[in-house]
């Protein structure tokens, strides 16, 4: 494959305000990439107004990808942390992103513009970015965007060639297709309800999705039907594993049985592809502490119809959840809590087996709920969800590294709830 040669930096200069901007570009072979969801909020915006330059253009729109915004994300948060406004290298950005199917990158970096309009009208008013944002050979991009004391803005894009790999994010997903990440919570009275996510880290108020649910726990599928909406699944009392689909207006079509014999199992954990074959796929714990893999077939249904064994000793764990590419591998992973309260991650290796396990945390115990949500905070990252013993809700964003940036209360009074997801 041929490189590019890269262009020389361009330096823009706002009135009334010390705002710069760089361009850069390294580019080979175009190939198609699958379509993907954006990061939320003020690096949403980018994302929409940038394809847009293209579409006047002529240009095909580029795709979103959690790798290339988790990317941009983390330069855009180390540039208002550092105060300082350089690029980052190609290196250090194909470490972050090759994983997830991107075989070359390019950027563009701003800082001091008020809001997403006045960054893309920059880089449009200056030829190196202009030339970077409707590049033909670019397929994919991530945004980032950060606060600091220096320039109080940050604004980070990170462009792909490639063909990225299928995303299979923690949490319910987007229900109501507005590129946000929502939430579901299951009340004392056996009601459904869904709080849509802003994008931004927060969940506006809630609205009953599905009136007398039950008992019953609800389980995050990911999009197991193969219509590109995510999906939920109960277990009924007499054993039957039945589907909701879900119809991206932020409610679910009528139940369809995907199975029959589930009764035994004291924990289901959807929406990750845990063999490698890009189809979403179930994890089922026994109450021996067996994990066991149904794998899915993308369309409703099994590729077998017996589980297999993946894992042995999970009881001791007090909780379990899905957390998506939580450690930027490009593979899901699990997080379990152990009896002490310490905090591990256990990642997938992609082709049916485990990495190594980590420890990411301590001092967990206290928490009556954990929850891979998926990503709340809209900068590409899977985060998690804990609610404490006061009924407090607490955003933990995941770095896309494997850790955590600094905690945060986003609600109050969830103690109501008989489980969150």
């Amino acid at each position: 494959m041929r490189h590019s040669s890269h262009r020389r930096p361009a330096t823009v200069k706002r009135a009334l305000s010390a705002a710069l901007a760089l361009a850069l570009t390294t580019a080979l072979v175009v190939m198609a990439p699958d379509t993907a969801t954006a990061a939320g909020g003020q690096a949403g915006e980018v994302f929409a107004q940038t394809n847009a330059k293209r579409a006047d253009a002529g240009l095909p729109a580029l795709v979103s990808d959690p790798a290339l915004d988790a990317a941009a994300a983390e330069w855009a948060r180390h540039l208002a942390a550092s105060c300082t406004f350089t690029h980052s290298s190609s290196t250090w950005r194909s470490s972050r992103v090759a994983a997830s199917g991107w075989v070359a990158t390019g950027e563009n970096i701003a800082a001091g513009q008020a809001d997403a309009t006045a960054v893309v009208t920059s880089w449009m008013n200056s030829p190196g970015h202009k030339a970077n944002i409707l590049d033909r050979r670019y397929t994919g991009l991530g945004v980032g965007y950060a606060t600091g004391s220096c320039y109080r803005t940050y604004w980070v894009q990170i462009f792909g060639i490639g063909t990225p790999r299928p995303s299979f994010p923690a949490g319910v997903g987007d229900l109501n297709a507005d590129r946000a990440t929502d939430l579901l919570a299951r009340t004392s009275t056996g009601d459904l309800l869904l709080y849509t996510g802003t994008g931004t880290g927060s969940f506006r108020a809630s609205g009953t999705v599905v009136p007398g649910w039950g008992d019953r726990p609800f389980t995050s599928l990911g999009d197991f039907s193969g219509d590109g909406i995510p999906d939920i699944a109960r277990v009924e009392s007499d054993g039957r594993l039945m589907m909701f689909r879900g119809d991206a207006r932020g409610g679910f079509g009528t139940p369809t049985r995907i199975g029959v014999g589930w009764s035994s199992f004291t924990q289901l954990i959807g929406g990750i592809d845990f063999n490698g074959d890009g189809r979403v796929d179930l994890i089922a714990r026994t109450a021996g502490g067996q994990l066991r893999l149904y794998a899915g077939n993308g369309r409703s249904g099994w590729l077998t119809g017996a589980g297999s064994q993946i894992g042995s000793g999970w009881q001791v764990m007090t909780a379990v959840t899905y957390a998506g590419d939580f450690n930027g591998d490009g593979r899901g992973d699990l997080i379990a809590r152990r009896p002490d309260g310490t905090l591990w991650l256990y990642p997938t290796n992609g082709r049916g087996g485990w990495g190594g396990t980590t420890r990411i945390g301590h001092g967990w115990g206290a928490f009556t709920a954990l929850v891979g949500a998926g990503d709340v905070d809209g900068n590409g990252t899977q985060d998690l969800l804990v609610r404490d013993t006061k009924g407090t809700l607490i955003l933990y964003g995941g770095t896309g590294r494997g850790g955590f940036l600094p905690s945060r209360a986003i609600g109050g009074g969830w103690n109501t709830m008989r489980q969150i997801g």
